[in-house]
């Protein structure tokens, strides 16, 4: 089980060729997966086409960028979004060039400190920044269509990801239904991730609506083919790789019965009636009230009106 604490799962989502809809499964997935109770961070290590923020809905002022430059600290570039952890890319060019991927593993560290999942939108292609973003994984997933360049390019991706000695965890293929090739097994036999989580994200207007708005679809079109499929896809890669949600922190109250000593867990509350019946006199004593006998009668007398209004 990976729970938030330094345990984090980081998975780099890649893809062989550009416009496969990776950075679009990046952000669907770990916003699923956040709605699952996961602690989820994302981070743009597309260093040249970085989209991830303008998906989520974010307009950053530090980026991942400055942080790889030496500019500013990951705490700097952080944004909370869609109910997940952002760290973006820039679009600068300048910035571009003055970032430097081998401080990655400070980013990545810092984030599997606090969250469940750590997800990597790698890039496309096969390139030093790219197999950064993998080193630093502890596991690959795989986006491509059904059309054979795009086939054939995911194909040299996963034997990078071999070469770095790391697993494909799984894989995806986005826009299926649409005349494509659409045998994904056959797919993923070629690809040789026939062990690994496969998922299939189909043909969904509703995608392009919400890459408009700037808010993942499984947000804006929960109920969505594609919406779907995103969430079956982290349920799925979740449980591939042992993952649970961390259990949130108790409140530290516990209810100990004054006569026995004994513990019990809290009530749930009744929805017939009040939890507790204490009379009026009762509370004013408790609280050292002084109130006269005349005082005390019309307070009763109020708080039975008030009580049979809710009887």
């Amino acid at each position: 089980m990976n729970e938030a604490g330094g345990d984090g799962y980081v998975f780099a989502v890649a893809s062989g060729k550009g416009g496969v809809g990776k950075s679009t499964t990046t952000a669907n997935l770990g916003v699923a997966l956040a709605d699952d109770g996961f602690d989820v961070a994302v981070v743009d290590v597309d260093l040249g086409m970085a989209n991830l923020a303008g998906l989520l809905g974010v307009d950053p002022d530090v980026t991942l960028h400055d942080v790889l430059g030496g500019e500013a600290s990951p705490a700097d570039a952080t944004y909370e979004t869609n109910g997940l952890t952002l760290i973006p890319g820039s679009t600068d060019l300048d910035q571009f060039a003055r970032a430097d991927a081998k401080s990655l593993h400070r980013v990545v560290e810092y984030l599997r400190e606090d969250n469940d999942v750590v997800l990597l939108d790698a890039g496309a292609g096969l390139s030093y920044d790219i197999a950064m973003a993998m080193s630093v994984a502890d596991g690959v997933l795989l986006v491509t269509t059904a059309e054979l360049n795009s086939l054939t390019d995911a194909t040299k991706t996963g034997k990078l990801v071999g070469k770095l000695d790391k697993p494909v965890v799984g894989a995806v293929f986005t826009r299926t239904g649409d005349g494509g090739f659409d045998d994904v097994e056959g797919i993923a036999a070629a690809l040789g991730t026939t062990d690994a989580v496969t998922a299939s994200v189909p043909h969904d207007d509703a995608v392009k609506l919400a890459v408009r708005k700037g808010t993942p679809v499984v947000s804006l079109k929960p109920e969505s083919p594609a919406a779907r499929a995103y969430d079956r896809l982290a349920a799925k890669l979740a449980d591939s790789v042992g993952m649970e949600p961390t259990e949130p922190e108790s409140s530290g109250f516990e209810w100990v019965d004054p006569d026995t000593g004994e513990t019990e867990e809290a009530a749930e509350p009744d929805d017939d009636g009040p939890v507790y019946e204490i009379p009026l006199e009762d509370l004013i004593e408790e609280a050292g009230l002084d109130a006269d006998e005349e005082t005390s009668k019309r307070r009763v007398k109020l708080y039975d009106r008030v009580k049979s209004k809710f009887s």
